[in-house]
């Protein structure tokens, strides 16, 4: 008797490959801020502001083609921790954030991905971000434009050097502040996950 084999399933769909677009940007950024050259810098930010916009793009291709798949639940929330961490420390190698800030960014995400790793093998289901870690990500992203491109060159832009410290502060405190918070409501969830198993 023949049997019908089951249709593969196409993981490099629309939204995964957008997704992969940002992953592959992230060492593209990178690249633009080895050098010194003003114009790197802003290329840098550009490429930052390129790959941040495709973020809501791979979301609304799975819901609107009905594609979305366990890989791009996986894939979605990596892309942009790898593109944030990044860009803040690029931000500390450019001494407009202190690097203990960029410590506590790149500290969070790294626990909060290693807690909803365990959680997910054990439920066996890849979880989703939830709303305040999407509203996190949407501070981090919008705050880091703003700082890559108001990095400070002394050639030509004395008054920006002067007042970019403070400004700095200010957006960095903002964004500290929600990433501590949904890492907060994170681990609250994974507490009482972990309490009730």
């Amino acid at each position: 008797m023949k049997t019908e084999r089951a249709p593969k399933k196409d993981y490099m769909t629309l939204a995964n490959k957008v997704t992969l677009l940002r992953i592959i940007l992230v060492p593209v950024f990178i690249v633009f801020t080895i050098p010194d050259p003003i114009w790197t810098r802003f290329v840098a930010a550009s490429i930052f502001v390129i790959a941040c916009a495709t973020d809501p793009l791979d979301g609304y291709f799975a819901r609107s083609r009905s594609e979305v798949s366990v890989l791009g639940t996986f894939l979605d929330p990596l892309a942009d921790k790898l593109l944030t961490m990044s860009a803040f420390i690029v931000m500390v190698k450019y001494q407009i954030v202190a690097a203990w800030m960029a410590i506590i960014i790149v500290g969070r995400e790294v626990t909060i991905t290693g807690l909803r790793a365990i959680v997910s093998q054990q439920m066996g289901a890849v979880i989703p971000a939830n709303r305040w870690g999407k509203i996190k990500t949407l501070v981090q992203m919008v705050g880091g434009s703003i700082l890559l491109f108001m990095i400070p060159s002394g050639q030509y832009s004395a008054e920006v050097s002067l007042r970019l410290p403070p400004v700095a502060n200010l957006i960095m405190s903002v964004i500290l502040a929600a990433t501590v918070w949904s890492g907060w409501v994170y681990a609250k969830e994974y507490k009482d996950h972990f309490r009730n198993t």
